[in-house]
């Protein structure tokens, strides 16, 4: 095995990778189980990590989806209760999107509903291997490298 800084960088792509695919997969697997497609559930994941209601075509922007399709996700979304459409406070005649405060609660919490719980379990586990020292390196890597990806 290399120990050079070219060599960890091919493990850490080839991880990157199999992180990535493994994530594309489970991530399918929950959007199934909740009755909306992995677009939906992606798309539900931008307006939720969002800091403030979004229109429609600032979702698109930022998922890459057509308008059209924007549309379509976030009436499927309506439907499942994940999001409400609200008149922007700010101007009355603009609709915007956030996530319905129970799709919030379900999502953030630890109960047995959220598809998610598991996950955190596993990584919490993963984690008492990592000193705190470790973990900060690796969050401030991997916010470099979601930066890096927008």
């Amino acid at each position: 095995m290399v120990s050079n800084k070219a060599g960890t960088t091919v493990r850490i792509l080839d991880a990157f990778q199999e992180l990535i695919a493994g994530s594309v997969l489970a991530n399918e697997h929950i959007a199934r189980s909740l009755g909306v497609s992995v677009v939906d559930w992606q798309a539900f994941s931008v307006i939720t990590r969002s800091e403030k209601s979004l229109t429609a075509g600032e979702i698109s922007a930022l998922t890459g989806l057509p308008t059209s399709t924007t549309t379509r996700v976030l009436d499927r979304l309506e439907r499942r209760g994940f999001i409400e459409r609200v008149a922007d406070p700010a101007d009355r005649r603009r609709v915007v999107v956030r996530p319905s405060a129970e799709a919030v609660e379900q999502f953030r919490s630890d109960r047995p509903d959220n598809p998610y719980t598991p996950v955190k379990q596993a990584m919490q586990e993963i984690h008492k291997e990592f000193t705190h020292e470790e973990l900060q390196v690796v969050e401030r890597y991997l916010l470099a490298v979601n930066h890096g990806f927008r």
